[in-house]
């Protein structure tokens, strides 16, 4: 009869194979350990900030302005899921006065695109910078939020302020 060589030469390479799998799945499975899913961290998925001023949601809210100290437009996304109209103000924080929008109730607006421009009369600071605005409502007060100012340039090019 003839031994048989066949088991015990395949014994340690399966134990070799299970071994290089075992630690490729951990390698690969170390990928999130140091890199997590960006689901699990909160983000704002725009170029602006929010604020939330009691019901009333603003959204990717941002200056759009050409140089330091001059005009500048405000641009924002507004949710108003209250019974009343609300009457939302912005201010440049230690600015001139402030410049009111109404959005209606259970309605929004885009001040973006809808209506007149929501404009600031001097921005103190250029394209790439951030400016504080004091954002409020009667209801709700006022909230300073650091805001992105941004060029007229891009999808930005229709909201180029009035010189």
């Amino acid at each position: 009869m003839k031994a048989q060589t066949t088991s015990s030469t395949r014994r340690p390479r399966a134990a070799v194979l299970a071994a290089v799998a075992v630690s490729g799945s951990m390698l690969l499975s170390a990928c999130q350990v140091i890199s997590p899913r960006q689901t699990d961290v909160m983000y704002e998925p725009s170029d602006g900030v929010a604020v939330d001023l009691g019901p009333v949601k603003v959204r990717n809210l941002l200056v759009i302005a050409d140089a330091a100290d001059g005009p500048g437009v405000i641009s924002a996304a507004v949710g108003n899921p209250s019974d009343t109209d609300a009457v939302i103000s912005f201010a440049v924080q230690g600015g001139e006065a402030p410049v009111q929008t109404t959005v209606p109730a259970r309605g929004t607006a885009n001040l973006s695109v809808d209506g007149p421009k929501v404009s600031i009369a001097k921005v103190p600071a250029a394209p790439g910078a951030v400016v504080t605005l004091v954002v409020s409502t009667p209801a709700a007060g006022q909230s300073p939020v650091t805001v992105p100012v941004l060029p007229a340039t891009g999808v930005y090019a229709d909201l180029k302020p009035a010189s």
